[in-house]
């Protein structure tokens, strides 16, 4: 068939719609490109005032930047809850300034490597992984004036975001049997009670340990220290929270709220010689029962800092906390006498990490995770955190 074009003016329209009609086709055909980086964004929880009823979380947007040298960026799938993060949303510590950005909060996470920096070797895109809650401590000793210059949820945003950048050199691989729930349970309180139990105090088989409450710390200071073959005193207001704590291998178990001399309950078990190493998760409130329940050489763990005793009245001016007296009247003679150590602990370094997941996965210890919230149930997670009903820890799943 032949087609005869009658003018240029319908040469021109037929030129026009062939030329269109293969651009078409052209673009069906070739790979969808990707937005521009500047135009791709994550969800964040942003700390802002706090108040009575709330923590004064809000849900933004952040734009997706590139991993810097030495930097990773990663998908955030789960985060969880400490006490501390209590605290800072509480305003204990300031995020930013009422006008300036905010501080994405907490710093348990468990992520999946998205992309790679420069400089950056040992790691590949897709690769499960934690960072370590002070990303600047590899190993060694603790340099306070150098090594907290990075604090995610501090002076570093953290990981209550879908996305997040961090530093290569503190990323640790997570075991292949172990879920990103789980793995998030270790860069806080997985790893403050192995930096206690098995760095700090040296706990050996055959020595007693008490750990205070059934929080994180202590549960996984129970845990660690049943792996090495100690004997384990726990304490809790809950009959039921002790039942649970039987089942994970407790030889001990006291009800402070009905025995408030829990470290007379201790010397009692230990036929009056007290225990090896206390973790005292609480503070400086629980301070001298901790050093009354000690054998001669024993070791206390401050990990807690909560300034408010036990029974004491909950708020001062302004709503604050009060810092009660604490009595210590044996305290001189006691420490001298019995050859007392007491020595802080603050979270772990990166070689801690490791070894504890190690660990953990050697030995086929499961962390113990009392309930698991949606990203966008934060604020629930938070206020249940409060309630202090809780054994163990409290995971976020963020993807």
């Amino acid at each position: 068939m032949t087609t005869t074009l009658h003018s240029d003016s319908a040469l021109r329209d037929w030129n026009r719609r062939n030329v269109l009609a293969a651009a078409i086709g052209l673009a069906m055909l070739a790979p969808a490109r990707s937005a521009p980086r500047s135009a791709l964004r994550f969800r964040a929880w942003e700390a802002g005032e706090s108040a009575a009823a709330g923590f004064g979380l809000r849900m933004s947007e952040r734009p997706v930047t590139a991993p810097g040298p030495g930097q990773v960026r990663l998908r955030v799938r789960a985060t969880g809850l400490n006490a501390r993060d209590l605290s800072l949303l509480r305003g204990v510590r300031i995020y930013g300034s009422k006008d300036g950005p905010r501080r994405i909060p907490l710093d348990d996470n468990a992520c999946e490597v998205l992309e790679l920096g420069p400089d950056v070797s040992g790691l590949q895109i897709g690769d499960r992984v934690v960072c370590t809650h002070f990303p600047l401590w590899l190993d060694g000793a603790w340099d306070d004036a150098t090594m907290s210059r990075m604090d995610f949820g501090v002076n570093t945003d953290g990981f209550l975001a879908e996305q997040a950048v961090v530093p290569a050199r503190g990323l640790v691989k997570i075991p292949d049997d172990m879920s990103f729930e789980q793995a998030a349970t270790f860069p806080n309180a997985g790893l403050t009670a192995w930096h206690a139990v098995v760095e700090a105090a040296q706990v050996k088989p055959g020595d007693t340990v008490v750990t205070l409450g059934t929080g994180g710390v202590s549960v996984f200071g129970l845990q660690w220290a049943k792996m090495l073959g100690a004997r384990v005193a726990i304490t809790s207001s809950s009959d039921e929270k002790l039942a649970r704590m039987r089942a994970l291998g407790a030889d001990v178990t006291v009800n402070y709220r009905t025995n408030p001399a829990w470290h007379e309950a201790i010397l009692d078990a230990t036929g009056g010689r007290g225990a090896d190493v206390v973790l005292n998760t609480v503070g400086i409130g629980e301070l001298e029962r901790s050093l009354m329940a000690c054998a001669s050489n024993a070791r206390v763990m401050q990990i807690g800092a909560n300034p408010v005793k036990r029974g004491a009245p909950a708020q001062g001016p302004g709503g604050a906390p009060m810092e009660v007296p604490v009595g210590l009247r044996d305290f001189p003679r006691g420490m001298i006498m019995r050859g007392l150590r007491i020595q802080g602990v603050i979270v772990g370094s990166r070689a801690m990490l490791q070894a504890a997941l190690q660990a953990a996965a050697l030995n086929r210890i499961a962390p113990v995770i009392d309930r698991v919230f949606a990203f966008d149930q934060a604020p629930d997670a938070l206020h249940y955190m409060e309630t202090g009903e809780k054994i163990g820890k409290i995971v976020i799943r963020v993807s």
